[in-house]
């Protein structure tokens, strides 16, 4: 761990917080970090403590704040949860108490999930260790990903995201729906046994399932694109990173989530797992609106939500009337100069 706790890791994340540097300053001591890391640590090692930081910081810290919240303030939760109640990871004491011989495993569940959640972020990681290792040592070709001391451009980084967010709503929605529910293979029915026993989510259940069913379609959707384009380690971190705050948000169970988009997914989720599966098989909703197998609110609906919001129609419409009021006062001034050149 002393990638983690080295100077230039601790100096990347400080120095930018000081506000009297400026923009090319900060990029500056940003480049000297990033590039002191890289040649000071084995270029597996900085992949794999960055990746295991990304996810602690950006998914399992975040998810574990939910889930105390759930727990000690289960009142306020409950009024903010889709499924109210029955959405909680710890069932309340007093329903305990009803409940009969199956209380005590409803109520130790969470332990299983947060075990087998973790567990299977970890194999991850040793499986991103051994694609690595067959690529430069056993095949003796170039690392999976891109791991160099220059830093990527803005322009290729929002490209990189762009196609990864893309392929990952491909690989995701054709393996979620064929390999795990249009079949009865034991990958589908170890899906089934245990991701869909969770009829009522919460964060730590996205990576909740058999670590076989959990490779194809969550590790597989993530770490495919970044090999398949070979992203620059940088841009594979903010990738991952946006992935785990998606996939903390929309598995939360919360109907209060940031942005409508995320809302949108989150509802979809949601859904996705009351009914075990029925439609909404990727993450953004995309392929499920164009094949037809979306759930209750699709991507479109989000879309006409998010500009009725923000009342798009009627501000194009407006500046549109400007525009066309600015092209006329534009070709009247031309005309009077015309006029008053002809009577000069």
């Amino acid at each position: 761990m002393d990638a983690l706790i080295s100077l230039p890791v601790l100096s990347w994340l400080v120095i930018p917080s000081f506000g009297a540097y400026s923009t090319s300053l900060n990029l500056l001591f940003f480049y000297m970090t990033w590039a002191t890391l890289v040649l000071s640590h084995p270029p597996l090692r900085v992949e794999l403590v960055g990746c295991l930081a990304i996810r602690l910081l950006f998914y399992v810290v975040p998810s574990t704040l939910f889930f105390l919240f759930d727990c000690l303030i289960p009142s306020l939760s409950v009024s903010i949860k889709i499924q109210g109640p029955a959405a909680l990871p710890v069932p309340p004491a007093r329903r305990r108490r009803v409940r009969s011989v199956r209380a005590p495993r409803s109520s130790y569940l969470w332990a299983q999930v947060l075990g087998l959640s973790l567990a299977n972020i970890v194999f991850g990681l040793a499986l991103q260790a051994g694609v690595e290792l067959l690529f430069t040592d056993v095949f003796r070709i170039r690392s999976a990903l891109k791991v160099t001391t220059s830093l990527p451009f803005p322009w290729a980084i929002a490209k990189d995201i762009g196609r990864g967010y893309l392929l990952r709503e491909i690989f995701q929605y054709y393996i979620h729906r064929y390999a795990l529910h249009q079949t009865s293979n034991p990958l589908a029915q170890g899906h089934q046994c245990l991701h869909h026993s969770m009829s009522a989510p919460y964060s730590f259940v996205a990576h909740y399932d058999n670590p076989l069913s959990w490779v194809l379609w969550r590790f597989i959707p993530v770490y495919g694109p970044a090999v398949v384009f070979r992203f620059h380690l940088l841009t594979y971190f903010i990738f991952l990173a946006t992935v785990s705050v998606e996939e903390c948000l929309t598995y939360s169970g919360y109907s209060t989530v940031p942005s409508l988009i995320l809302g949108g997914i989150s509802k979809r989720t949601d859904l996705h797992m009351e009914t075990g599966g029925e439609g909404n098989f990727a993450p953004w909703g995309l392929l499920d609106w164009i094949s037809g197998t979306s759930a209750g609110q699709d991507i479109g609906d989000d879309v006409r939500e998010e500009l009725e919001k923000h009342d798009v129609g009627e501000r194009v419409g407006e500046s549109w009337d400007a525009v066309k009021g600015g092209v006329r006062e534009g070709v009247r001034e031309k005309s009077k100069r015309r006029r008053a050149r002809k009577d000069d």
